[in-house]
């Protein structure tokens, strides 16, 4: 399953914004295409009938004791205003676009919300419950690999905030999981209204879903409480008064009833740990392996595993492991917790979850122990650490990638990146070379940093006859390209080759006038892209004036 973050309420118009698609607000031609199954689950704020299909279970778990006053005070309205950069011509930015959200007041005066909810806010305005007025905020800490963020209140104003929410203190985060049909509230600003709402759920499951991608799988608890436009971001109280965690989604296909879900506060928790200290936000670990179950008795005969092991598979492993994990070996534990042979270990009781779990919620510097089935016995490896091994195509605008792009004569190239894979203009063998490069290890990758996209064959008599954008560029002139930056050398030095003959043939040098240079783009699976590099050169100022490009060129660390 999958589940698609969505903004809330917009500020302005009652149902107007709900479509929190990167692309909202530009052109028609760039629509992105998404899943039904996408679509169907979506991060949500408002609401507050819980559901009649809920109401037995609720009323055998204990009843929590009303939300104080000071609770209350602790949430707050979140009106934000982004601008996004489009994947398809990064030069240029879709129009601003408002929506809304919750956030509730943790320690250190921050305000804990979603990514999604200020995913690149430009404007945010935070008002705190029991307040008529909106204050100015800006984000400290965007982790969109478990949905959360940190915002502040603006320096010039935060005294002011603080004063003005008086009694409330930081929510406490609980320390355990809440338990099944455990009673909780989720609270927030929602669509059907601006003033503070809340629902009252319990408990329906504990799992680990798999996000949106490029978001991996994350620790999630399902409620039955109304999670709706707006509540994303919100707290979500246990029987207790603690924070069992925030909302975030919500499942909306016609075929469900009652399923919200929060993030838990045992992945708050790491979240913060993650982004405590001088440095920037650290993303959390990747699983360093991929693994098949091991169900199959034909399977286990092959690889020699006897009835009494049970574990999982390792068909692939990634170098920064390979000291402690080889493929072929069986994973029989993790940190001493046995794994069952369809991947699924013990959380709590007789509760399952995915064996995933205990390695995305790892904490910087906690180290790992692997135990493996290798050669007829059951070996412990050395402590290892983990980090985030990020894709060869970047996952996340401004966060592992910037808007890079060249214009070269009359084409315009890109980084290939994650976006691309869910425009409907893309094609499927693209998206199988994006699933097919993303299995690949860093370190494994032929050498390469990036994947050169050739996203757009601008109309030009330079470019007449060709229409085959959205193809993989892999050589220049017959040289491998390794990212758009060696690109971008390779054809500056082409340039700097035909100014060198131009100025030798004003010079009088029999011949060297009539010396022609050409730029050969070798394409993935199609014809090469020949052009006159002469022409190519006089032509690009045009293109640039034509379609409103500022400059021929940005890659990250430019001016």
């Amino acid at each position: 399953r999958a589940f698609r973050p969505r903004r809330g309420q917009p500020t302005e118009g009652p149902m107007s914004g709900m479509d929190s698609s990167p692309l909202a607000g530009s052109p028609a031609d760039s629509v992105r295409e998404v899943p039904p199954m996408l679509a169907a689950i979506v991060p949500m704020k408002g609401g507050a009938d819980g559901g009649k299909g809920a109401e037995d279970s609720k009323s055998k778990a204990p009843r929590p004791p009303p939300v104080p006053d000071s609770v209350w005070r602790t949430v707050c309205l979140l009106e934000v205003v982004s601008i996004l950069w489009i994947p398809l011509c990064p030069w240029t930015r879709t129009q601003q676009v408002n929506s809304s959200g919750s956030g509730f007041i943790i320690s250190g005066r921050r305000i804990l919300t979603n990514a999604h909810v200020v995913a690149n806010a430009i404007d945010i305005r935070v008002r705190p419950h029991g307040s008529a007025k909106r204050y100015a905020g800006k984000v400290t800490t965007y982790g969109p690999d478990v949905d959360l963020a940190v915002v502040e209140v603006e320096e010039s104003v935060a005294e002011d905030f603080w004063k003005n929410v008086g009694v409330a203190t930081p929510v406490e985060l609980s320390e355990t999981l809440p338990a099944l049909q455990e009673t909780v509230h989720a609270l927030g600003f929602p669509t059907g209204g601006r003033t503070i709402c809340v629902t009252e759920g319990v408990v329906s499951r504990v799992d680990s879903i798999e996000l949106t991608p490029p978001a991996d799988t994350t620790l999630v608890i399902q409620i039955d409480a109304a999670i709706n436009p707006g509540n994303s971001g919100g707290p979500v109280f246990d029987a207790r008064g603690q924070v069992a965690g925030v909302a975030f989604c919500k499942d909306v296909r016609s075929t469900t009833d009652n399923i919200g879900y929060v993030i838990p506060a045992e992945v708050v928790r790491c979240f913060l740990q993650r982004c405590a200290g001088d440095e920037d936000y650290t993303l959390s670990p990747s699983v360093p392996y991929r693994w098949h179950k091991l169900e199959n008795q034909s399977l286990r005969a092959a690889h020699g595993v006897p009835d009494g092991v049970s574990g999982v598979l390792l068909t692939s492993v990634a170098p920064a492991v390979r000291s402690a994990l080889s493929s072929g070996d069986v994973l029989t534990m993790i940190d001493g917790r046995q794994i069952s042979d369809d991947g699924q270990i013990s959380l709590r009781g007789s509760e399952l979850i995915q064996h995933r779990y205990l390695l995305r919620n790892k904490r910087i510097g906690e180290p790992t122990v692997f135990t493996v089935f290798r050669e007829g016995k059951q070996v412990d490896s050395s402590a290892v650490h983990l980090l985030d091994l990020p894709p060869i195509c970047p996952r996340w605008p401004d966060v592992d990638y910037l808007p890079e792009y060249i214009i070269l004569g009359a084409l315009a190239l890109v980084p290939l990146s994650q976006s691309h894979h869910w425009y409907k203009e893309c094609p499927s063998e693209l998206k199988a070379t994006i699933n097919r490069w993303n299995r690949r290890w860093p370190g494994d990758r032929d050498e390469k940093d990036q994947l050169v996209l050739l996203v757009t064959v601008f109309a030009h008599e330079l470019t007449f006859g060709y229409r085959r954008g959205w193809r993989v560029v892999e050589t220049y002139n017959g040289i491998s390209i390794t990212s758009l930056r060696h690109l971008r050398e390779l054809w500056h030095g082409t340039r700097d080759e035909v100014a060198k003959l131009r100025a030798e043939g004003k010079a009088g040098k029999a011949g060297t006038a009539e010396k022609r240079v050409f730029v050969r783009l070798g394409l993935q699976s199609d014809d090469d892209i020949v052009l006159d590099a002469a022409a190519a050169v006089d032509a690009e100022p045009g293109v640039l004036k034509t379609h409103a490009i500022e400059r021929p060129s940005f890659i990250r660390g430019d001016a």
